[in-house]
């Protein structure tokens, strides 16, 4: 059945409309990020993203509901953005060794060059009404890095163990390393780092 003129031109239509959301959603949130890193995120107000972001209060709230709604989209769209990277440089990666250290390397590097909004899983999303979301984002990081274990397991490259103790060993470990270089208790040394926690991942399979 062919599709009408009609029918393409609100394809089209509704297309576009959902470009410009997702962009006005995108620009509300790197204006808060900007806020929250420079007031800090419980003395920010929505009038002070409104204003960073250059539109109303009202036009804010039909994005965004609450200050923490954007503080939930903020943190998801860094995760999507920090998933997207670390699979492709897992898949570019030729063994177990490369795609364990390319997995750890990644998001060390990503926090560290995003620390304010690190700053805010560490005390916002500890928080009671935040911690579901913040306990799902770890689990789901932690399942990714299992998955890689797993599949050297199923190829012959490792033998098998207990792949939950060692995940959330590797996920303790990465959150310690942010935490000490953002409280600047260490040196900034990424590569060091990755060294170290790869080193005790094979280790653990030998």
């Amino acid at each position: 059945m062919a599709v009408s003129e009609s029918t393409k031109k609100s394809t089209r239509l509704a297309s576009r409309k959902q470009v410009l959301t997702d962009l006005r959603r995108s620009e509300i949130i790197e204006a808060a990020l900007k806020v929250f890193a420079r007031k800090g995120f419980h003395h920010s107000r929505t009038e002070d993203v409104a204003t960073q972001a250059h539109i109303a209060k009202g036009t804010l709230y039909l994005y965004f509901k609450s200050k923490d709604a954007i503080y939930d989209a903020a943190l998801q769209h860094a995760i999507d953005n920090l998933s997207v990277l670390s699979d492709e440089r897992v898949a570019a990666a030729k063994d177990t060794r490369s795609r364990v250290e390319a997995w750890i390397h990644t998001r060390l590097d990503f926090w560290c060059s995003r620390g304010d909004m690190y700053h805010m899983i560490l005390t916002v999303g500890r928080e009671t009404r935040h911690r579901k979301q913040t306990a799902t984002l770890l689990r789901s990081a932690q399942r990714s890095f299992v998955d890689i274990l797993q599949q050297a397991i199923d190829e012959g490259d490792l033998p098998p163990r207990d792949l939950s103790a060692i995940g959330w060993l590797v996920m303790d470990a990465i959150r310690g390393s942010n935490e000490r270089r953002f409280l600047h208790l260490c040196e900034r040394d990424i590569a060091r780092d990755t060294a170290i926690i790869v080193d005790t991942v094979m280790r653990y399979f030998e």
